[in-house]
């Protein structure tokens, strides 16, 4: 994950002047009005987190080359926001299909006609470019952007998941030129998309490609959802986590993943160090999953 904060941004664009108050308002609307103020900050906290560590690694989205591929491309330890590099030696966006998930042709056209409009060009089969090379210094990328959106139903709908409320936002924004300004769109929105203009049922437009769903990414759009569960009963908030989830992809496994990183994220938010929350019960059942996840062939950790 690599993904703007609009209110760090040295040159924020219209869609984003106005963002900087928003991980507040949503993080008002997720502790609700008995929330106390270290419940709050907290869960302040946490958004903000996201959305400042989205903007500061979106640059090395994909490097598998450590700290030398970074010297080599930034000259030096990215410590701040930085522009990412236009090409990428080694980028997959060449081979990776437009019209739907996964590698691919790059003749479809739910990438530039659909969705993320007018990227087209960079996903061709003739070049190398870098993931996010449209984005700006301090910009996220799109998921973190999609968190966002997550955080406005909040705030729309006093706090509760509303599925329908995300979905129907979801898919106005992803269609909308100009929402968002990333070039990359992963499988499960390119898969989305392509349902939905197959004429599916929105609901029924999650898939999955058995390799590039299940992943960890899958993860982020639920971590305000996650947030607003502070005061309800955990397998409550652990089944809305799973529910958002499962707003853009047809997964069975996400939903283990997000039951324990709920457990691990409510048990912080009350108080917790987050180094007792790591070695809790929820912690041991976070670490327990992963673990057992890098004994499968296509784990999400991957």
């Amino acid at each position: 994950m690599g993904q703007c904060m609009g209110g760090t941004s040295s040159a924020p664009t219209t869609r984003n002047r106005n963002s900087g108050a928003e991980p507040m308002r949503a993080a008002s609307a997720v502790a609700g009005a008995g929330a106390n103020s270290g419940a709050l900050d907290r869960i302040g906290g946490a958004l903000w987190g996201l959305y400042i560590g989205d903007a500061m690694s979106m640059p090395t989205h994909w490097y598998y080359g450590g700290a030398g591929q970074v010297q080599r491309d930034y000259g030096g330890p990215i410590r701040g926001y930085v522009q990412p590099k236009r090409e990428l030696a080694g980028s997959i966006m060449n081979k990776s299909s437009t019209g739907g998930g996964g590698r691919g042709s790059d003749a479809g056209e739910i990438v530039g006609r659909i969705i993320n409009h007018g990227k087209k060009d960079y996903w061709t089969a003739r070049g190398s470019y870098h993931y996010h090379c449209t984005l700006a210094k301090g910009e996220n990328t799109l998921e973190a952007q999609l968190v966002r959106l997550v955080g406005r139903s909040l705030t729309e709908n006093d706090g509760q998941f509303t599925p329908d409320d995300v979905r129907e936002k979801y898919m106005e924004f992803m269609q909308t030129p100009g929402s968002h300004n990333d070039c990359y769109a992963s499988t499960c929105h390119r898969m989305f998309f392509a349902n939905l203009v197959k004429g599916k049922p929105p609901s029924q437009c999650p898939d999955n490609d058995n390799h590039n769903v299940d992943t960890i990414d899958g993860l982020v759009m639920a971590v305000p959802v996650i947030l607003s569960g502070w005061s309800k009963a955990l397998q409550q908030s652990q089944k809305e986590a799973a529910g958002c989830t499962a707003v853009t992809r047809n997964s069975k496994v996400l939903p283990q993943y997000a039951a324990n990183l709920t457990a691990v994220m409510l048990d912080v938010v009350a108080g917790t160090p987050i180094k007792d929350a790591l070695s809790s019960n929820a912690g041991q059942g976070l670490e327990a999953v992963v673990q057992s996840a890098h004994k499968r062939a296509d784990p999400v950790v991957a």
